[in-house]
């Protein structure tokens, strides 16, 4: 028990002493005023001198506490300061003073770092507070290759078709070609430099730097994927193959328009561009918006009647309606909407993620090394797929579809 609890005790049992103290020589004097028999009074009077003694032991048995410690302290004063008591006694002159000191309790002020302490001592182990944006990786087409090329073909419908024909009478050729392409593999990196004297000191410092190295690469791939511009060695984002939004027959056709006009409209839009006819139509698979965006244009959005218009819409939760997903997401832009059929956007892994430990330079002998993570990939959105990818302005799109 610490000194704290013991004189809490201590303060809690001399507060119940005292109140039953008190309360005997109330109940003594209520009986008095009533009237009491002189049996009853006798029992409380009786009472009062027996609370009484026990709160005057109680106190007697603190003052004891104290002398027996202030004693111990003037012994230990006079032993510690023998010599100068004798001085005193030969030259019949002198003083000195014995000051008792309160004994207070030990609490965590009562130590004191000598020095400053070595600050990896104290480092906890733990985890670094990333997103984890992996899931978006599961919208598109995602395969493997253990080769170095991943050539794909694209199937186009040339001349001619079908027609009816009479007796005898001569059949229509048809013919169609094909187109293949080779996409370049693209290669991402990064390394840590770590002392062995850091990895020693540090509890789990090298699994947390790994761990550090496949966060940011995973986050940095994901956004690669949907944001990089495809120059030199990056490859293509999906929002890059995004084209704006075409009204066509659904300009200024729709009265009162509200965000999930605007969504399905890119659905649509989608849907009804084709290449050549009779292709068969991209279905949309999701739709992704800034998290403020889909605060006030799903979460808060409302009726007339100040009712929740898209009741099923949670706070930053991805969403189900009317068969088209829609998705928050910080990495677009606000007010900005991506809609796609993102299956039509490939994405074939060559060179899975991997951690590689070395030295470079002259760490061997300066006590360092290097952790390298990498992977490398393949991305591709075929020619003609890309009709299936929008990427404009939510208010443009309103705009364009709304009632003037």
């Amino acid at each position: 028990m610490t000194p704290e609890e013991i004189q809490k005790l201590l303060d809690t049992k001399f507060k119940s002493l005292n109140d039953k103290f008190i309360q005997v020589q109330q109940d003594l004097a209520d009986a008095r005023k009533d009237g009491a028999s002189a049996e009853e009074l006798g029992k409380l009077v009786i009472s009062v001198k027996a609370q009484g003694t026990a709160l005057d032991d109680f106190i007697e048995m603190q003052k004891e506490k104290v002398v027996n410690s202030v004693t111990k302290q003037f012994n230990d004063f006079l032993i510690e300061n023998k010599e100068q008591l004798s001085n005193i006694k030969k030259n019949k002159q002198g003083t000195i003073e014995f000051i008792p000191k309160a004994v207070g309790a030990i609490s965590t002020g009562s130590g004191v770092d000598a020095e400053d302490p070595n600050p990896n001592i104290n480092t906890k182990p733990g985890s670094f507070g990333l997103r984890n944006d992996n899931d978006l990786l599961n919208l598109m087409s995602v395969t493997s290759t253990s080769t170095n090329s991943a050539p794909y073909t694209e199937w186009v419908p040339k001349d001619g078709n079908y027609a009816f024909v009479s007796e005898g009478g001569e059949k229509p050729q048809i013919d169609f070609k094909w187109e293949n392409r080779y996409p370049s593999p693209k290669k991402i990196a990064a390394y840590e430099i770590l002392t062995e004297e850091a990895v020693t000191d540090v509890t789990r410092l090298r699994s947390i730097a790994e761990s550090y190295l496949r966060q940011k690469h995973d986050l940095f791939k994901v956004s690669a994927t949907f944001f990089a511009d495809g120059s030199g060695e990056f490859p293509l984002g999906a929002t890059e193959y995004g084209r704006i939004f075409v009204a066509g027959d659904m300009a200024l056709g729709v009265d009162n328009t509200n965000f999930m006009d605007v969504v399905n409209a890119c659905v649509t839009d989608i849907y009804t561009t084709q290449n050549f006819t009779d292709e068969i139509e991209y279905m949309a698979n999701v739709a992704m918006i800034n998290p403020v965006d889909f605060y006030l244009e799903l979460v808060s959005a409302k009726d007339e009647r100040g009712l929740p218009l898209y009741p099923q819409a949670g706070l930053f939760n991805t969403v189900t309606i009317g068969g088209i997903t829609i998705k928050p997401w910080s990495k677009i832009p606000a007010g900005k909407i991506f809609v796609a059929d993102m299956k039509k956007y490939n994405l074939v892994n060559y060179i899975p993620f991997s951690i590689r430990v070395g030295w470079i330079n002259d760490q061997f002998i300066t006590n360092q090394f290097t952790i390298l993570g990498e992977s490398r990939f393949f991305q591709y959105v075929k020619n003609l797929d890309q009709n299936a990818f929008i990427y404009d302005d939510i208010a443009t799109i309103k705009t364009a579809i709304t009632v003037v």
